[in-house]
């Protein structure tokens, strides 16, 4: 039932595969309703509440169980299959955020507040990583078009969450914050709806079927996982530092309005990057291509250091972000080609590659706000070069690990069609 696509790798090609277009529209309007949801619910509660501290704590918690979660929700699709996995999350999920924005127009206490934030997150479904098992099952044996597929999911994540705030903006503005969640409410709704209901997700295996046509291993025990896990863990935690660090420089050289420029330089290199990426038919291996890509990353971190001007700041985010998009796109084909080889759970290992990048960028925006204070962007920008250095030098070490022979056995006559099914998971 795969549509016939040309191999060239162009974004209308991918585009072109009708088994996708509902199921890709379904992940575009979930993954909206995840941008939305930060700024909604912050304001929503601080509405409700009067308190910008209490408003902090909640997001915090959803923030926190959502990504703590991530991995077994994706275990359960992965288990249950993306139909039924994705409905048994997405309704107690609805609910809980529901019974939460209740909760704050009835006043009720803090405590509340953060138990019914914290249930909420447990249960948000991971629309994003199950349409990358999607795409890899929908182009089994195509690797040219799932290799531009991949590069349109990173920029459109890439694009949807630097439109999700400024179309919460909106809604605060010309409505009330209260509107903004009920729109995170009902994109989340009719994403699942329009992903569930696809021909492609009815292709799937259903929950009920032979327990052996289900992945079985746990993605964390393979070597190159965890590389993987470990370098987005240490490029999460670069991009969170810049995150911080930008707005600052911008502050410092009187022009705080120029932080968010700053910051839309880098999502901008991000999305030239993996536009560009995905249109290459490279004769390169991923594998080549992912050490080269976190080295590059380095590289391109190493100017920041030197300056402490918005100018020419952009202008090196600009350049650091041209590796982003492309080191997600490589990735998602390394996980692909690992959990095709050793028949190990796809959603729960694409959604690792997401919960160490979310993790990092937590870390490193932390760690920037108190070395700021105390050391300034020059020292802090170079800590985390330090960082990006030793995470490359790493990966470089393991890269063998990366390879297919690697500790799990060559990919057989693979049907991902039989292990996507039980995928899916994230943001």
């Amino acid at each position: 039932m795969t549509a016939r696509v040309d191999a060239t790798p162009t974004y209308l090609a991918v585009l072109a595969v009708r088994e996708a277009r509902a199921p890709l529209l379904g992940s575009c309007l979930a993954r909206m309703s995840f941008a939305v949801l930060p700024l909604a619910l912050l304001l929503s509660v601080r509405d409700a509440t009067g308190s910008f501290a209490v408003a902090g704590l909640t997001s915090g918690a959803l923030s926190a169980t959502l990504t703590l979660f991530a991995p077994a929700r994706a275990r359960l699709i992965d288990r249950r299959g993306s139909r039924s996995g994705l409905v048994r999350l997405t309704v107690p999920y609805l609910l809980g955020l529901a019974v939460l924005i209740t909760l704050a127009e009835a006043e009720a206490p803090t405590a509340a507040l953060l138990v019914a934030a914290a249930v909420a997150g447990v249960f948000a479904p991971p629309l994003g990583p199950t349409m990358r098992v999607l795409w890899a099952r929908i182009l089994h044996g195509r690797q040219p078009l799932l290799h531009t597929a991949y590069a349109l999911d990173s920029v459109t994540e890439e694009v949807v969450f630097t439109v999700g705030p400024l179309l919460a903006g909106g809604l605060i503005a010309v409505a009330a914050p209260l509107a903004s969640m009920i729109t995170v409410m009902v994109l989340i709704a009719a994403g699942t709806a329009c992903f569930v209901l696809s021909a492609a997700t009815a292709a799937a295996p259903a929950s009920g079927e032979a327990d052996e046509d289900r992945p079985h291993g746990r993605p964390m025990a393979l070597p190159g996982m965890r590389t993987i896990v470990l370098s987005f863990g240490g490029v999460g935690l670069v991009v969170g530092v810049l995150q911080v660090v930008l707005p600052f420089i911008a502050d410092h050289a009187g022009s705080p309005g120029a932080g968010g420029i700053l910051l839309s330089m880098l999502s901008a290199g991000s999305a030239v990057g993996g536009l560009a990426y995905g249109r290459i038919a490279w004769r390169s291996t991923p594998v080549r291509r992912f050490v080269v890509l976190v080295t590059g990353f380095t590289l391109a971190v190493l100017p920041l250091c030197l300056t402490a001007s918005p100018v020419p700041a952009g202008a090196f985010a600009l350049l650091v972000g041209l590796c982003l998009a492309p080191l997600f796109t490589t990735a998602y084909l390394l996980v692909n080609d690992l959990v095709t080889a050793s028949g190990t759970a796809p959603t729960e290992a694409n959604t690792w590659v997401s919960t160490a990048n979310n993790g990092g960028f937590a870390a490193g925006s932390a760690a920037a706000g108190v070395l700021l204070d105390s050391r300034g962007p020059t020292v802090t920008v170079t800590a985390a070069f330090a960082v990006a250095a030793a995470t490359a030098v790493m990966t470089v070490l393991r890269r063998r690990t990366l390879l297919l022979g690697a500790g799990h056995p060559e990919p057989a006559a693979a049907t991902p069609a039989d292990r996507t099914a039980p995928a899916e998971a994230e943001e």
